[in-house]
């Protein structure tokens, strides 16, 4: 492929193929293991997470935890307090090459469900599945450099009404988010329990906005993984996408369900509940991983890859290589 003028080829599939195959879920896994409470979130003194709670001290110690991940791997960390009682949204930012003010959002909220003033679920689907999503992604993206800049929010408050995250975008607004992508739940895609299940797919709410969006990502989960992907009309916006919608940003959200699936189907049993563990045995990581995979893949065209030293696409914009003729 010849590429004319001036500016960044499009990255190669084989180039991002490669980039993706660095998820594995036993990496995927680790995440979850601390975040549930299986592996230890401090190591002096040794202690495990009992719940996510956004307003109890494990979720502060969990943001605490995200906060390291993040900064580990080179980025740009902040915690940002939007009430003194709630944990902190985990905001890292990898800053663009020479698009810096254009930002593409990869997002999840890390706080589990309570009720009536027991604190329930170790929330390994809800949403310990798309906070480790955001994580791997994270670890994985930040080893490379892009025209715009990639920004991975992990959320507080989700679950007392997207709290976190409306005081994020009501803070950041005038902010250039060209695009968001939310994680809310990806473990358990056959919600039904049929077996063969027909509703065995990632499902992607958009509104008419983000509509293009939703296109884009379908296209990319069709080149670069297995698992079957739809858009559905979300006109709920019942997870953190929807605060970005209330000021006119365009987003999506990953999940295994669509909303009307998850309020008045009632399928999946270990919903906020205590059962919500990693050792569920309708959990299914494969997936998992390969939703993980497709929103890299997203990320990856949206905000341009840009090509390392000594790339085939960096040769071809240098002239070095040209069309036979």
């Amino acid at each position: 492929m010849l590429v004319l003028g001036i500016g960044i080829a499009p990255a190669p599939a084989d180039a991002i193929a490669d980039i993706l195959g660095q998820a594995t879920i036993a990496q995927y896994q680790s995440y979850l293991r601390v975040l549930t409470g299986v592996d230890p979130v401090t190591t002096d003194p040794p202690y495990c997470l009992t719940n996510r709670y956004s307003l109890g001290s494990d979720a502060a110690l969990a943001g605490n935890w995200i906060t390291d991940q993040f900064a580990s791997y080179g980025l740009n960390v902040t915690q940002e307090w939007f009430h003194t009682l709630h944990a902190p949204n985990i905001v890292a930012d990898l800053p663009g090459t020479t698009r810096p003010d254009d930002i593409y959002v990869i997002c999840a909220h890390y706080d589990t469900w309570h009720e009536m003033n027991q604190l329930l679920a170790p929330g390994c689907d809800d949403n310990g599945s798309g906070t480790s999503a955001v994580l791997l992604a994270a670890k994985i993206l930040s080893q490379f450099q892009f025209e715009g800049t990639l920004r991975f929010i992990t959320f507080a408050g989700e679950e007392e009404g997207l709290l976190g995250s409306a005081r994020y975008v009501s803070t950041h607004y005038g902010e250039n988010f060209v695009a968001t992508i939310n994680l809310d739940m990806i473990l358990h895609p056959g919600w039904d329990n049929v077996d063969p299940d027909p509703d065995y797919d990632l499902d992607i709410g958009v509104n008419g906005p983000s509509a293009w969006l939703g296109q884009y990502l379908v296209a990319q989960f069709n080149q670069y993984t297995s698992i079957d992907v739809e858009t559905w009309n979300d006109t709920y916006g019942n997870s953190d996408h929807g605060s970005f919608w209330s000021y006119d940003y365009q987003a999506i959200r990953f999940g295994e369900h669509t909303t009307p699936e998850n309020w008045y189907m009632h399928t999946n049993d270990a919903y906020h509940q205590l059962t919500d563990t990693m050792d569920n045995p309708d959990y299914d990581y494969e997936f998992g991983i390969e939703v993980v995979r497709g929103g890299m893949a997203g990320l990856i065209g949206l905000a341009g890859l840009v090509p390392e030293p000594g790339s085939l696409a960096l040769l071809v914009i240098a002239g070095l290589f040209t069309r036979r003729r």
